[in-house]
């Protein structure tokens, strides 16, 4: 199973309420502390995966994951022979044979770039380290295992990359993986932030790129808290690590005609050639000017249709042989053909900032974040909530207060759609009422506009809105804001509509709201 890490990078400012309170539960994983199985978690031992614990790990994943997603015992094999030093299990005494027990296991390998296949390969001076697979024994999962397992195996990692000066430029410099959806919020709390979907097809669900928050490795760095002795620590020695590891240097192009002629999983290039370009052509690209100008589609979309053609191993050559995968190699190879063209044209820009970068141009234009509340009363919808949540870190408000039964993060629908974005929106303290909330932001000076469809509403174009510190009340997507709450509004804004429909989604309602108020106020150039 594959999943790429995440890129570190928080900026030194005031974190949102909920992950002040995660830091503290991450924290206590840090330390190998659970609530209510401290004993489980603290009879943990952490080594290296040997080769003959190759066949257990494999017994694990493959009740772990559906048959398309689990790692092969070939795949693990290679994991420990050329990247052991990054193969690490957890295990557990058997109290009635006083023997040890896997339990689960954390596997990587390093590579240059974060594409299905790179991360195939085990490059020794790559400069990711992509996390494949994290795994818990079913019989001991939900004790809080595999949070103190990841703590672990991050601070262990921690001498491999370049925040250790020993490591020099042969250090990783990121950690990546992939998770569905309903773990996005595991990880977070594990000290990843979401990036996007992935491009990476593995299975029939979609995946999300994650990648370890650099401010948090650097805490485990200061902690030094290890489960382990200095002693045990380096027994992953240097002799070992040179016994398993092949030094594989820059990967052999699959697209070489040499390369070609000796590899043995060649068979059937033609007849796979064929089917790739049949499911090409429906979409639109021209798969002999791909042979001819590979210059033109990318690096990353010729990598995935050479090892297609050219498979490395027998089961990836197993995967290119069914009936289905020429389909899923040409949808992947169309959406990073189109990212490919995209990241050429300067004046279209698809990729996030980085936080860095974000806080210094927020700083240069607005010089703090815009005087904005964005009140939310019993929002039903997680999803809503996310886009919410997106947007609000876009424009830089304040903060969205989540108020009643509105959802909160890291619900895991909530950490989806906001893509990233959630860890860096004040979202104030949880429980508080809408009307208590608006009580206190007019007590603060703010004036506070309902948003919502009343015959006494103004309508957000004639409405006299000034550039003093603002908040706008959105309500619940059935009934609305609450009357008691309207009644202690300055004003009750609403939007035109001209169809059937009187209302707008509440998410793309917030976004006009708010960039019509950014707008008046000039605050963008």
């Amino acid at each position: 199973m594959f999943l790429p890490s995440l890129t570190i990078l928080l900026a030194a400012r005031s974190l949102p309420t909920y992950l002040r309170h995660r830091g503290v539960r991450s924290l206590r994983s840090a330390l190998h502390l659970s609530d209510g199985n401290e004993n489980t978690v603290e009879n943990l031992s952490y080594r290296p995966v040997f080769v003959d614990d190759i066949s257990r790990c494999h017994e694990i994943e493959s009740s772990s994951y559906p048959e398309d997603e689990a790692a092969s015992l070939e795949n693990l094999k290679y994991r420990q022979q050329n990247a052991g030093e990054y193969f690490m299990c957890a295990t557990k005494l058997h109290s009635e044979t006083n023997s040890e027990h896997i339990i689960g296991y954390i596997c990587s390998t390093r590579c240059n770039e974060f594409t299905e296949e790179s991360m195939s390969l085990h490059d020794a001076h790559g400069s990711i380290l992509a996390i494949h697979s994290v795994v818990v024994d079913g019989s001991y999962r939900r004790q809080g295992i595999a949070s103190a397992m990841m703590n672990e195996y991050l601070k262990r990692m921690l001498f491999f990359s370049n925040l250790v000066a020993d490591t020099g430029a042969n250090g990783f410099s990121r950690i990546l993986l992939l998770a569905k959806s309903n773990l996005l919020s595991f990880y977070v709390d594990c000290g990843y932030m979401v990036l996007r979907p992935s491009p990476i097809v593995h299975g029939k669900d979609v995946w999300y790129e994650l990648e370890a928050r650099r401010e948090y490795m650097e805490r485990l760095l200061r902690l030094q808290t290890f489960n382990t002795s200095d002693e045990e620590l380096n027994n992953i020695d240097a002799a070992a690590i040179a016994a398993n590891r092949r030094e594989l240097g820059s990967s052999r192009s699959t697209s070489d005609p040499e390369y070609a002629a000796d590899n043995v999983f060649a068979e059937g290039r033609n007849e796979r050639r064929t089917k790739l370009h049949e499911e090409l052509n429906k979409l639109g690209i021209d798969p002999n000017e791909m042979e001819h100008h590979p210059e033109r589609f990318g690096t990353s979309a010729m990598r995935t249709y050479n090892s297609f053609l050219l498979p490395k191993s027998k089961g990836a050559l197993a995967v290119a042989e069914s009936p289905t995968r020429a389909r899923v190699v040409a949808n992947n190879i169309s959406f990073l053909v189109r990212e490919f063209k995209a990241d050429q044209e300067e004046w279209l820009r698809n990729v996030d900032r980085n936080r860095d970068e974000a806080v210094r141009q927020s700083e240069e234009i607005i010089g703090s974040k815009h005087p904005v509340v964005i009140v939310l009363d019993n929002v039903r919808s997680a999803h809503n909530v996310g886009n919410i949540l997106r947007l609000a870190e876009a424009a830089q408000v304040e903060s969205v207060r989540l108020c009643g039964m509105t959802p909160r993060p890291p619900h895991p629908k909530i950490m989806k759609t906001a893509m990233g974005a959630a860890e860096y929106v004040d979202v104030g303290d949880p429980g508080a009422s809408t009307l208590q909330t608006v009580l206190d932001l007019k007590a603060k000076g703010y004036d506070v506009f309902g948003v919502e469809t009343t015959h006494t509403a103004i309508t957000l174009w004639d409405a006299q809105i000034s550039c003093n510190p603002v908040a706008f009340v959105f309500g619940n997507e059935l009934i609305g804001v609450d009357v008691e709450v309207l009644k202690e509004c300055k004003n009750i804004v609403s939007l035109p509509t001209y169809g059937n429909k009187n209302s707008l989604n509440i998410a793309t309602c917030v976004g006009i709201v708010t960039w019509d108020y950014l707008r008046r106020g000039a605050h963008i150039p």
